[in-house]
């Protein structure tokens, strides 16, 4: 407890405390029951002496069951805190504490439970999305834990994406859904406002405007494509119609933040920085099976897959692949920012900055950007090590070179530093994630 990092007197001084104050409570009640003499010579009963509103209080003992039952409740004190703990640092003879209890009672809930978790685990996911009993589940499992963000009805708020929809940033097929809610997402959009400043801001928003058809102002719109084809098309696409795990699409009606001039203008001038929670450590890989179910369940009324399930919309450019040529490049997958080195090379590639910027945005905005570097399979052990430092280190620098703090930037060996079987790009790049 807190007195042990300090001192044990305040444990003492809280026994003391909890000892003297049931010694003076059993004084008061002993004082008052005393046999009082409660009526005069005459007869008349005797008063307390004082009066209000012509209100007296005559002088009479303590009723007798409020005085035992008083004496009831010091013992039930008494036992009580010989038995639980209260105090000061005295644990308790029955050794009780909400963690145990908590955890037994997990315990009892599991043993129940999971037998019918399990069930489910060993069925597909579209199966599992059409049995009215495992949905059930999932709801409950929903509103426990989901409808805090994504509301009650799971279609979202500001900020916050609807799951009833067939607009999928990270993919709406079940592996994507269970992959978004086991690892959580970090979205980040780099702020633009202090580069292209207000009106530059306001331009590029009617442009954006007018790629989903709302009402803008077509000379400012035109000056905005300018700044779009400069600044925003590594990761909206030319045609603006999202990156998979990367970007929303603007061609359509969906706005997570707001598709008014005003929200739209407040997104690039201040960025976004958005998280949500990894759930795989907590709630265990069957019940995330059967909420992977019911969101997917949600979208798929038929329980069959959609042409949007593999992009943020039908014809939005997919992630770039890594290179499957002995070439430098970066792409942005899976909430990780990869760079990609040729063979026996450490140079990062030419037009990094612009798929980075989110993740540097996130840097300098004080999160944690851990850097790891993987090998190739074949080849000297030893001297893929070594190049795979250098080139981890190679990131380090151009994070830095982009205005990332140092203190800001973590290397950090993975646990499988192998990226794949055989000489490709798996086995020849660096990611980048964002932490805290």
């Amino acid at each position: 407890m807190e007195s042990q990092f300090t001192s044990p007197f305040w444990s003492f001084y809280i026994i003391g405390i909890i000892v003297v104050s049931f010694l003076a409570l059993a004084w008061l009640l002993l004082s008052q029951n005393k046999m009082k003499v409660t009526k005069d010579k005459d007869g008349k009963p005797l008063t307390m002496g004082h009066e209000w509103d012509g209100i007296e209080e005559y002088n009479n003992p303590l009723p007798r069951w409020w005085y035992l039952l008083f004496w009831g409740t010091m013992l039930f004190g008494i036992g009580y805190f010989i038995a639980y703990p209260g105090a000061g640092d005295f644990k308790g003879l029955l050794n009780w504490t909400s963690h145990k209890q908590y955890d037994e009672e997990v315990a009892k809930a599991e043993a129940t439970y999971m037998p019918m978790y399990k069930k489910y685990a060993a069925m597909p996911v579209e199966q599992v999305a059409q049995n009215k009993e495992a949905m059930t589940i999932g709801k409950n499992l929903f509103d426990t834990y989901c409808i805090q963000c994504h509301g009650s009805d799971a279609k979202g708020s500001r900020g916050f994406p609807n799951l009833t929809d067939t607009d999928w940033l990270y993919g709406g097929t079940p592996e994507k859904i269970h992959e978004s809610i086991a690892n959580g997402r970090l979205g980040v959009m780099a702020s633009w406002g202090p580069i292209l400043g207000e009106e530059g801001v306001r331009d590029a928003a009617n442009y954006v405007m007018s790629l989903s058809g709302k009402d803008h102002n077509a000379e400012s719109a035109a000056r905005g494509k300018v700044h779009f084809d400069t600044n925003c098309v590594s990761c909206h696409g030319p045609d603006g119609r999202g990156t998979l795990g990367m970007a929303p699409n603007l061609t359509d009606d969906v706005w997570l933040w707001g598709g008014t001039e005003k929200a739209i203008s407040e997104t690039i001038t201040g960025g976004r920085n958005n998280q949500m929670p990894t759930w795989s450590g907590f709630l265990g890989e069957e019940k995330l099976h059967l909420l992977t179910s019911y969101v997917w369940g949600l979208s798929h009324p038929d329980g069959k897959a959609l042409a949007t399930d593999n992009g943020a919309v039908a014809g939005a450019a997919p992630a770039a692949a890594p290179a499957a040529d002995d070439q430098a490049s970066v792409n942005f997958e899976n909430g990780a920012l990869n760079v990609y080195f040729a063979t026996g090379k450490a140079d990062v590639a030419a037009g990094a900055e612009q798929v980075a910027a989110d993740v540097v945005a996130a840097g300098k905005a004080g999160k944690k950007l851990v850097v790891s570097g993987y090998t190739d399979s074949t080849g000297d052990a030893a001297a893929n090590a070594e190049l795979s430092k250098k080139r981890a280190q190679a990131v380090k620098a151009f994070l830095v070179a982009q205005g990332v703090a140092e203190a800001n930037i973590e290397l950090r060996k993975p646990e499988n530093i192998t990226g794949a079987a055989g000489n490709n790009a798996e086995g020849r790049r660096v990611e980048v994630r964002v932490e805290g």
